[in-house]
């Protein structure tokens, strides 16, 4: 047999489930598969191709040099498999279970998920996906009572139970959910190109003595509002919350006041193209967030897999965080 064409692709998907997991558990929950069916299912691969894709130990499961080489092709044919499939259901009539996707509001101008959900809409225009803005906290409580399948977030992965004790906070989620962190990016100041402020590569605290900083408010959580207070407090920076506290209305206050402001670095400011404003980090802050995709932490519906393999194709570099127990 021509070894090109002997790997079938259930085979194949075991390959992918279990290099983005890394661990047998959790990608033959993935697949509903017990974990000496997805062993077995993985000798037959290496068998067939003449090579290991995995080093295995009894601590840890890793890739090999030729595994981590076909991830990507693997991922791409099991992506284009995924829309022949989709092609064939809508001729045999069959209709296939809506995938439900939560997504922030404020996460609309974010860039990363414009690509994820642009890229998917293209590769499956007739896949059937509802997409729910709602606030970040429902849909957290959507994923967890696993009536959400995937969602797009913003922010800082905290315990469950920090989470919980913090009904009001939105721009953090609970490190138990499974997910891709897509990008991340560190927490600066958005400083007017006029101000004294904006000569500096790297703000030192003495320069913010007595200067007056627009703050996000409370709903950001204390992970956040923590570092930022400890940090503005010992400048000695006189913090103003705006009537519209949240990481835009703050960006736009202090570009309206023309004072320094947060900047969670999400919403496309303070860089080349804007006209009057400029980021700075400041010197002590060490703070980032993420923007991620989770998935949620019970059954996973099977058509959610194909946007989840989009996202791996769209953010290679992703890093992927399994379920903490």
């Amino acid at each position: 047999m021509d070894r090109r064409d002997a790997v079938e692709l259930r085979l194949l998907r075991a390959f992918v489930v279990l290099a983005e997991e890394l661990n047998f558990g959790r990608a033959a929950e993935r697949l509903h598969v017990t974990q000496p069916a997805l062993s077995a299912q993985l000798r037959q691969v290496e068998t067939r191709l003449g090579f290991p894709l995995f080093e295995r130990s009894t601590r840890r499961v890793s890739l090999t040099a030729q595994g981590a080489a076909l991830i990507a092709p693997a991922q791409a044919l099991l992506a284009e498999s995924g829309r022949f499939s989709d092609v064939v259901a809508q001729m045999q009539g069959r209709r296939e279970r809506r995938v439900v996707f939560g997504a922030a509001l404020y996460t609309l101008e974010i860039r990363e998920r414009q690509t994820v959900l642009e890229a998917f809409f293209r590769r499956y225009p007739d896949k059937p996906l509802t997409v729910s803005p709602l606030w970040q906290r429902e849909v957290i409580r959507a994923l967890l009572r696993e009536e959400a399948d995937l969602a797009l977030m913003l922010g800082v992965p905290v315990p469950l139970e920090q989470w919980q004790a913090e009904p009001l906070a939105e721009v953090m989620f609970p490190e138990t959910l499974p997910r891709m962190v897509l990008s991340e990016r560190r927490t600066e100041l958005l400083v007017p190109k006029e101000s004294p402020l904006a000569a500096y590569e790297v703000i030192p605290p003495e320069a913010l003595r007595d200067a007056t900083v627009a703050m996000v408010g409370g709903t950001h959580g204390s992970p956040i509002l923590g570092p930022l207070r400890a940090t503005l407090g010992r400048a000695g920076a006189r913090l103003v919350v705006p009537p519209e506290p949240h990481a835009i209305g703050v960006e736009r206050y202090g570009r309206q006041f023309r004072m320094p402001a947060v900047s969670l670095g999400w919403f496309n400011t303070g860089g080349e193209t804007d006209p009057d404003m400029v980021r700075r980090p400041l010197e002590g802050l060490e703070l980032t967030t993420q923007f991620v995709l989770v998935r949620s932490p019970g059954r996973s519906n099977p058509a959610a897999e194909p946007f989840w393999q989009e996202a791996r194709l769209q953010f290679p570099q992703a890093r992927l965080v399994a379920t903490v127990d």
